[in-house]
């Protein structure tokens, strides 16, 4: 189809009139997307953290430190105050590290530091002061010394020596009834003597004053032997064997057979001794008239009134005056001086039936090594 010339025309002049119209158009939408884009780019979060105040997070196209204190109502940075930016996650940190001034004290005297935040030691390094281990300081080197606090350095000097040092004789007390009839009356098994100890020494000086003695060695040139003294004990048992609870004075369980107000006596012999049953003598062993009182009975001895104990004991020696009945007990000691202080005592035997001696029968064994280790120790020493 052709069109005629009038037509063209007709499309040409509205062309002309048209064609600025969008062209200005266009170029405005493209401008404001241009705009658009670069703000949207520039926008960005921004959390502003003031060591004097809180976290503020802001939306923000800026970057310049005094709009974003200003923008998140933050006071403005003092002299000494500093600023840290560090990225997070969503956007960037500004840390305001606000000034503070510090006390520092070393060599007797004190300076002020204005820090933001520094370790003991910086704060040190930079007031040009050093300091080596032996040194104390408050706080310690890697900590920060923290707004209101103070830094304090002290100069410790450390002095070794070393003296013979007496160690005084102790006495050492064995409780026992033995004494019922004179509690005042005591009886010295062992003289002690002083020992002797070379004790190496420190002495610690705090900024040129003397604050403690330190005890860094002892070396025992001469040993201390103690004083060892028996003495009166209510009711405590001469023996160390063990059987069942004492419930008013008597066994609570496994009671066999009792004699009451039956004559005793007392005897000792040398540490080696052994009794007619062929066992050691130690407390706590005690001669009887076997065909009343079978050998390695366990028994429980006291004196009728109570107030003399010699506890449990084991059935091990005999002797003429048990077969003859002029004593039905005779009770072993390890002196002489022992044996006299309770030469005639009228006693109570409880004999222990079988089957519950048997339950104390291994503590019973490891108490007469003991006693035997004891007694073979002191024979050593003696000799």
């Amino acid at each position: 189809m052709l069109v005629s010339l009038k037509t063209k025309e007709r499309i040409r002049r509205r062309l002309v009139l048209e064609v600025p119209k969008w062209g200005a158009l266009l170029g405005g939408a493209a401008a404001l997307g241009l705009c658009i884009l670069f703000t949207s780019q520039s926008l960005h979060f921004v959390v502003v953290s003031d060591t004097h105040g809180g976290s503020v997070r802001i939306f923000t196209a800026s970057s310049d430190v005094e709009d974003l204190l200003e923008q998140s109502d933050t006071p403005p940075l003092g002299e000494n105050d500093e600023v840290v930016w560090s990225q997070i996650a969503d956007g960037q940190l500004l840390q305001v590290l606000r000034a503070y001034t510090v006390p520092v004290t070393a060599d007797g005297e004190t300076r002020e530091v204005v820090t933001t935040g520094a370790t003991a030691a910086e704060l040190l390094a930079g007031l040009g002061i050093s300091y080596d281990e032996n040194d104390w300081l408050t706080p310690a080197a890697d900590e920060i010394v923290t707004e209101g606090s103070s830094l304090t350095l002290q100069r410790v000097e450390y002095v070794d020596y070393t003296e013979d040092v007496v160690i005084p004789s102790e006495r050492q007390e064995i409780p026992t009834s033995l004494f019922y009839r004179d509690p005042d009356e005591t009886m010295t098994l062992q003289e002690g003597s002083d020992g002797l100890d070379t004790v190496t020494w420190r002495d610690v000086y705090v900024d040129g004053q003397w604050t403690e003695k330190q005890e860094l060695d002892r070396v025992t040139q001469v040993g201390m032997v103690p004083t060892i003294v028996k003495v009166y004990g209510e009711q405590v048992p001469v023996s160390e064997f063990v059987g069942p609870e004492i419930v008013d004075g008597v066994p609570s369980e496994g009671v066999a057979e009792t004699y009451t107000s039956q004559r005793s006596t007392g005897y000792s012999a040398s540490a080696t001794a052994k009794g007619a049953s062929g066992r050691r003598l130690t407390y706590g062993t005690v001669a009887v008239d076997p065909s009343i009182i079978p050998y390695g009975t366990l028994l429980y001895i006291t004196s009728d009134d109570g107030e003399f104990v010699y506890g449990y004991a084991y059935a091990a020696d005999t002797g003429t005056a048990l077969v003859t009945g002029h004593a039905f007990v005779d009770l072993y000691y390890q002196t002489y001086d022992e044996s006299v202080e309770s030469a005639v005592i009228p006693v109570t035997v409880y004999v222990i039936d079988d089957e519950v001696a048997a339950q104390y029968k291994e503590q019973n064994d490891q108490i007469m090594d003991s006693l035997l280790a004891e007694m073979e120790a002191a024979d050593e020493a003696d000799s």
